[in-house]
């Protein structure tokens, strides 16, 4: 394989990457506490809606120019494809930048039209600012896509760490002066976004002016044929990315500010904060912008579908490992944690919303890793019919909100996404890309979550303190992570690093 995406890089890419993730989770959870305790019951429903604009914005403007990066950047950084690679960046950075002026300029145009469909008729004004938030916060993740498809996960990390950090500090200086309110911590984001998205261009800048160290290829057939076929996988991409848009997290946001009423959004909008933050910071999700590019740079050169799909299910199986401990806290002390975190203001209804939600990111997890290997064999159209199926979802959501209130909405997502996956599984394996799920390996993680879970209750019904038993939980869980997946853990490094790289 290409120098760029050898062991050493890979190496220097993973490191920066821990090292800058670390950062920005403490900061990030840091400034999450102060934002759930700080803004009113009335305020962070509102927050929890908005938050989901960002995704939607993003999703329509895209075109699948973003899924075109992540799929081709890696190819022609690995080949040094310069001026292919120099030609794409710049295409589909100044068009994505157009369009997404564009829906913003229309989204502020249409804003009291658009805020009374998402149940902010009375924060029309905090819609307005917060487009500034979408505008930075969206152009900054395409801008980080490009980077880490480079490996070059340093100027990536060192952006968000930053970011982070300076939203910590200004939520801290907010809440020393005085009360927080939404419009503050609006502001105070797009700044930090702002700067973001600055030093993030700047990186992708400097990455596609850095010199060549070996012969570049020579484009002719080879471009020719790359412009059509992008062309054609663009289209393609974008076109399931839109089907899957009414499903999952953001598009529940949106509904639940029109249906829900504060309190419920509030409780819903807490557990998904915490759902998210456990999302980003998840093996799979946490490493895909060290995984996706290596993926496709080692397929590109040797076209092994078993490599990339073994890469892959190891990625989800460490997070099956993960989750295991989140949830045994959760199922053993997790009213009493919630209470601490948002300072008794969310527990009860948010706990069995975050459980489920937490059931759901395994289903989830699995889903991306399903949408990499389709991406990486240039085989988006088989996501379409499934992610129409996703979408369809939220159909039973709503009905089922009557009966069983606002956990519907995760339930029916998690019922979609079995379905979903079975059927992605079926198609790839019919094109000749064969995948195997990890069954043993998953069976193992419920055993530990089992026992986990059996030892933390009896603990708790000791009459120990709750902070003791999640202590002791831990650590009886991580006994037994060490005992049954040690040898998994150091075989999955191995493999993502390139053991004959």
């Amino acid at each position: 394989m290409s120098a760029r995406y050898g062991n050493e890089r890979v190496k220097r890419g993973i490191q920066h990457f821990f090292l800058g993730k670390g950062v920005s989770a403490l900061a990030g959870f840091g400034a999450m506490l102060l934002v759930v305790r700080g803004l009113s019951i009335a305020d962070f429903a509102k927050y929890s809606v908005l938050i989901a604009l960002v995704e939607v914005f993003t999703a329509i403007a895209g075109f699948g120019l973003t899924h075109l990066i992540l799929r081709y950047v890696p190819e022609l950084y690995s080949k040094y494809q310069t001026k292919l690679l120099k030609k794409l960046v710049v295409t589909a950075t100044s068009l994505r930048t157009f369009l997404l002026s564009l829906l913003l300029g229309a989204g502020w145009y249409f804003s009291d039209i658009i805020s009374g469909w998402i149940g902010l008729s009375e924060a029309v004004l905090a819609f307005e600012i917060f487009l500034l938030v979408v505008a930075f916060r969206s152009t900054s993740h395409f801008l980080s896509q490009i980077l880490e498809s480079t490996l070059h996960q340093g100027i990536a990390q060192t952006a968000f760490s930053i970011t982070a950090i300076g939203r910590y500090l200004g939520l801290l200086w907010l809440s020393h002066h005085h009360t927080i309110n939404l419009i503050d911590v609006i502001i105070l984001e797009a700044i930090c976004d702002a700067f973001s998205c600055l030093f993030l261009f700047i990186g992708v800048v400097s990455t596609l002016m850095e010199k060549r160290t070996d012969e570049e290829l020579t484009g002719g057939e080879y471009g020719k044929k790359k412009n059509e076929h992008m062309v054609r996988f663009a289209i393609t991409a974008y076109l399931q990315h839109v089907a899957t848009l009414p499903f999952g997290g953001n598009t529940n946001r949106l509904i639940g500010g029109a249906m829900f009423g504060e309190k419920v959004m509030a409780n819903f909008g807490f557990a998904q904060s915490l759902y998210e933050f456990a999302k980003r910071y998840l093996p799979t999700q946490l490493l895909i912008g060290v995984i996706r590019p290596i993926v496709v740079a080692r397929y590109s050169n040797t076209r092994d579908f078993s490599v990339a799909a073994k890469l892959c299910e190891q990625s989800l199986q460490f997070n099956l490992a993960l989750l295991s401990g989140v949830l045994s806290i959760l199922f053993v002390c997790g009213a009493e944690l919630l209470f601490f975190i948002s300072k008794g203001k969310y527990a009860g209804e948010s706990l069995i919303i975050l459980a489920v939600l937490i059931l759901f990111l395994a289903l989830e997890t699995q889903r991306l890793i399903l949408e990499v290997m389709a991406q990486t064999v240039e085989r988006y159209d088989i996501m379409i019919p499934s992610n129409i199926f996703l979408s369809v979802s939220i159909v039973f959501g709503i009905l089922g909100y009557k009966f069983i209130g606002a956990i519907a909405f995760p339930l029916a997502n998690a019922g979609a996404l079995v379905l979903s996956n079975f059927w992605i599984i079926k198609k790839l394996a019919s094109l000749g890309y064969q995948y195997e799920h990890d069954w043993a390996g998953t069976i193992s993680s419920l055993v530990i979550l089992l026992i986990s879970t059996s030892i933390g209750w009896i603990l708790k019904i000791a009459g120990l303190h709750w902070v003791l038993v999640i202590v002791l939980t831990g650590l009886v869980y991580s006994a037994l992570l060490y005992k049954f997946k040690l040898k998994f853990l150091i075989i999955f490094v191995k493999d993502l690093i390139g053991r004959k790289v």
